[in-house]
């Protein structure tokens, strides 16, 4: 199996978390112009700007969903690379056991011609 579908959607599922982040940084510099002209804010405590905990707030609910895409993709990705590797560590060790019984050493059968 080639598993191209699955790397393909790990790859994409970095690009929205990337987007996510990007998008979550630049609604926080509209809502720290926008939050203040609507009221519903208002009720927070004098000391405390609205505009600053509105722009933290949505960029860090984009920052937390972008990088939990991020690390699932790259996780996804890591789990394709190690199973290709073993993969052929496997296939090694397989080709190694069939000469190991052979009246040559295994250092000779490495020297051949493939």
């Amino acid at each position: 199996m080639r598993y191209g579908f699955t790397r393909g959607f790990a790859r994409v599922e970095i690009a929205f978390g990337v987007l996510l982040i990007v998008a979550g940084a630049a609604l926080a510099i509209v809502a720290f112009y926008v939050v203040p002209r609507y009221p519903v804010w208002g009720r927070l405590s004098p000391g405390v700007r609205q505009e600053v905990v509105a722009a933290a707030l949505v960029f860090g609910v984009g920052a937390l969903l972008g990088t939990s895409l991020i690390v699932l993709g790259q996780l996804v990705l890591a789990f394709l690379d190690m199973r290709a590797r073993l993969q052929r560590i496997d296939r090694r060790l397989r080709d190694w056991e069939a000469t190991k019984y052979s009246g040559e050493s295994p250092l000779i059968e490495r020297l051949r011609p493939r």
